[in-house]
């Protein structure tokens, strides 16, 4: 089995190649790589040539699927090409305001019975999932705090706080009834957003400070069973009663698998070998986007 990559910056490089390394008893990778500092990191730190220019020549050399990094708007492009082509996919992060273009390639995919993925690593981490499984969810919290970091307000709604967002819309077990929305900034950089969710049992809320004093990420609820709260998806205390139970990574997880990135690449290979996507987690990944396109375009029409 083939495995095409393309688009690989220096995220992709930090978070997925380590991946592609571990995977490669999977498959053969094959590399599109435009950039030569880029090239020469893959030939240093894992001995890989990049003699691919394009995905035309990944095609040709018979990828059956392919893991698509870069900008958004290349990544969807080249989505529609493999799609077309009857090449699975898998995008390795929500692409923002793209809601049509997302339902399009979906639609794409179930025509030509191909996988089509996109990549909400937190859906795959592992305390993360412990959340899940609790029943009779009441109030739900997901926060991210950040120090002085400036970025536009569009950036960090489609690229940062859909990630809490969607996190929060995975762990909602009902229909969503009730949205509401607020943006702040200072001279067009994000200082604060925070969503409210509302199904018929559940409040849930959403927050991203860009200006906080400090950096960190907590996930806390409340059933009717306890309290949970897991911090900077590592260490989740749960409360039932009198009883206080504490999970933290096992001593050989990698970062990697802690923050559900690992488990989310191996999910897709899975996907591929076998011909279903049972197990990629994507219920409701476009609800996800179209709050978010909502309250951005709330804030532009202020």
């Amino acid at each position: 089995m083939k495995f095409g990559v393309i688009g690989v910056e220096e995220q992709a490089l930090k978070l997925f190649l380590p991946l592609y390394f571990e995977n490669r008893n999977q498959g053969e990778f094959l590399f599109v790589v435009n950039k030569p500092e880029i090239k020469e990191k893959l030939m240093q730190q894992y001995q890989i040539s990049c003699p691919y220019q394009s995905l035309d020549q990944l095609i040709a050399n018979g990828i059956d699927a392919c893991f698509i990094h870069g900008s958004s708007a290349e990544q969807l492009k080249l989505a529609e090409h493999c799609l077309q082509k009857g090449i699975h996919v898998f995008i390795d992060r929500p692409v923002g305001e793209s809601l049509t273009e997302i339902k399009n390639l979906q639609k794409l995919a179930l025509d030509n019975r191909r996988i089509f993925m996109l990549g909400f690593n937190r859906r795959f981490a592992p305390m993360v999932d412990r959340l899940k499984e609790v029943p009779n969810k009441r109030l739900l919290n997901v926060q991210k705090n950040l120090t002085n970091f400036k970025r536009p307000v569009g950036d960090m709604i489609n690229e940062m706080f859909i990630h809490l967002l969607d996190t929060a819309v995975y762990l909602i077990d009902e229909p969503i009834q009730n949205v509401t929305s607020q943006i702040k900034a200072n001279e067009g950089y994000l200082t604060t957003a925070v969503m409210q969710l509302e199904t018929e049992h559940t409040t849930a809320w959403i927050a991203l400070d860009a200006q906080a004093g400090a950096e960190n990420e907590q996930i806390q609820l409340t059933s009717g069973s306890g309290y949970g709260n897991l911090k900077n998806l590592q260490q989740l205390e749960l409360e039932t009663g009198t009883t206080k139970r504490i999970w933290t990574p096992e001593k050989w997880a990698t970062p990697l698998a802690v923050y559900g990135f690992s488990q989310m690449v191996t999910a897709f290979i899975q996907a591929v070998r076998s011909q279903t996507s049972t197990k990629l987690k994507q219920k409701n990944i476009c609800l996800s986007h179209r709050l978010c396109t909502e309250m951005w375009q709330k804030y532009q029409q202020r």
